[in-house]
C-alpha cells in the first residue's frame, strides 16, 4: 500500500472535522493532522505525514460532499499555500494528489504543480486543456458519485444537494476529459463505497466514452507512472514485480469481467486460484 496518512486541508475546510461542538465533543487539529495555514505551516504539516510514514501527499483545494461546512466547489487553499505544500512534498520526492470538486481551485493546483486531481467534477475545458498541456492525472472516482446518489435520501439535506450537484457535472467532465486526452487514472474513493467493489469503476468509465483497454490501462500502466512506480508493477515485463490477476472472459468486450476475477498472483507468489476459471 501506498499512504498518505493525514490528508491536509484549510481550517473548517474539506479535511478538517465539522458538524460537532469542538469545545465538547472534538480536539482542534493542527499540522501534525494536516490542517494548517499559510505557506509554512502547510511545509510543516508536509513534514509531518513523511514523518509519520507517508508514501504520498494528498491535500484538499476545494470543498467536498460529505462535509457539512463548506461548499462542494469553494477554494479552500491559498495558490501560495498550495505552491509550498506542493514544493516540499516534491522535494521529499513525494506525489501530490489534490482532492479537488471545483474548477478555480483545479486550476491553481495544476498551475502549483499537483500530480493529480481527484474527482474534478466541476472542471471546464480549458482546465482539462491544462491538465493535457501539463501532463496533470486526472482520477474521476466515479463509483463515489454513483454510490452516494443510490443512498442519497439518506444524507442530511445539505450534503445531498451538494452530490446533486457534482453529478450533474461530472458525466460531461469526464467525456470531455477523454475527448482532450487527458491521463486518467484509476481510484474509487473507497471508502465512500464498500472496499471489494472497485471494479464497477470500468464500467462507469466505459459507460461515459473510455475504451476498455484505456479503462484497463488507468488501472495499471497509468496509475503505475501516477506513482512512480513503472519501474516495478503496471506492465507485464521480465524483471518487475509480476502481480498479476486473470478473470474469465475476454474484458475488452464484457469490461464487467473484470469483477470476476478468478486467479491472482502477487509478486510471483499465487494468492487464489479458482479451479473453475482460468489455468
Amino acid at each position: 500500500m501506498l499512504v498518505c496518512v493525514h490528508g491536509l486541508g484549510a481550517r473548517g475546510g474539506h479535511a478538517d472535522e465539522s458538524g460537532l461542538r469542538h469545545d465538547l465533543l472534538v480536539k482542534e487539529q493542527g499540522p501534525a493532522e494536516g490542517i494548517a495555514h499559510g505557506p509554512d505551516g502547510f511545509r510543516e504539516a508536509v513534514r509531518y505525514q513523511v514523518k509519520y510514514g507517508a508514501d504520498v501527499i494528498k491535500f484538499c483545494a476545494s470543498g467536498g460532499v460529505l462535509s457539512l461546512a463548506d461548499e462542494v466547489d469553494t477554494p479552500q487553499l491559498t495558490l501560495e499555500e498550495m505552491k509550498a505544500l506542493i514544493d516540499e512534498a516534491h522535494r521529499l520526492r513525494k506525489k501530490v494528489a489534490a482532492h479537488c470538486h471545483g474548477d478555480h481551485a483545479a486550476r491553481e493546483a495544476i498551475a502549483a504543480g499537483v500530480d493529480s486531481i481527484e474527482h474534478g467534477s466541476f472542471l471546464a475545458e480549458k482546465t482539462l486543456a491544462m491538465m493535457k498541456e501539463r501532463g496533470t492525472y486526472l482520477v474521476p472516482t466515479l463509483l463515489a458519485g454513483e454510490w452516494i446518489m443510490g443512498k442519497i435520501d439518506k444524507f442530511p439535506p445539505e450534503i445531498a444537494a451538494k452530490a446533486r450537484a457534482a453529478m450533474a457535472a461530472r458525466s460531461a467532465m469526464f467525456r470531455a476529459a477523454v475527448r482532450l486526452g487527458v491521463k486518467i487514472g484509476f481510484g474509487t474513493d473507497s471508502a465512500v463505497s464498500p472496499h471489494g467493489i472497485n471494479a464497477r469503476e470500468f464500467a462507469l468509465m466505459t459507460g461515459l466514452g473510455m475504451s476498455p483497454i484505456a479503462a484497463l490501462k488507468s488501472a495499471t500502466s497509468v496509475d503505475a507512472e501516477l506513482l512512480g512506480l513503472a519501474a516495478k508493477v503496471g506492465t507485464l515485463e521480465p524483471g518487475k514485480l509480476a502481480d498479476v490477476i486473470a478473470m474469465p472472459g475476454d474484458p475488452t468486450r464484457d469490461i464487467t469481467a473484470t469483477g470476476r476475477v478468478a486467479f491472482v498472483m502477487k509478486e510471483g507468489r499465487t494468492i487464489k486460484r479458482d479451479r473453475r476459471g482460468p489455468e
